[in-house]
């Protein structure tokens, strides 16, 4: 995982319009831990750190590294789903069910239930750690479903999708 530096986090926050605030909330860490964070007092690598990398990405900031010819940034993903209903239960033998508007069309899209254990590397997890952990990696999920809609053998022949760990732990 690419290093995020302060100024990322200061302008992933400016692009979806967030106050330190609205941060700390979505990350679950204290206000003192973004404003450390994002003033260089409190190591970029920390485990409240990653928590606001995931809080953002999952609303779309895109943390871009630094190359020979650039310094890092940021930008928003442009071609996530639109949630239309988010999910409320787990099934063990087809997952975790949600809705989606994907290119004009209505889909349901089953997460596998194994794919969201891998995630938060949890053994024997109620039905509530799953949708926990669907909820923390939603931006990842969604990116999941991108790479996922593409391929045809993941429908079911009802036209639900089927997102496994394959989808879900494979970046581009």
């Amino acid at each position: 995982m690419p290093l995020i530096i302060p100024a990322q986090f200061r302008a992933g926050r400016a692009l979806i319009g967030w106050s330190q605030e609205q941060l700390a909330d979505a990350a679950e860490v204290g206000l003192g831990s973004v404003r450390d964070t994002e003033s260089q007092k409190r190591p970029a690598d920390s485990s409240a750190a990653n928590a606001m990398r995931l809080a953002l990405e999952n609303e779309g900031v895109v943390f871009v590294p630094g190359r020979e010819d650039a310094g890092p940034g940021v930008l928003l993903v442009g071609n996530r789903p639109n949630v239309i209903r988010w999910p409320t239960v787990v099934t063990k033998w087809e997952g975790v069910p949600f809705e989606i508007e994907w290119q004009g069309k209505a889909l349901v899209v089953f997460v596998s239930w194994e794919a969201l254990e891998d995630l938060e590397e949890l053994t024997n997890p109620s039905d509530e750690e799953v949708l926990r952990s669907f909820h923390k990696h939603r931006g990842r999920i969604l990116d999941a479903v991108v790479r996922a809609v593409t391929d045809r053998d993941n429908f079911d022949k009802h036209g639900r999708l089927h997102v496994r760990g394959q989808d879900i732990f494979l970046r581009e």
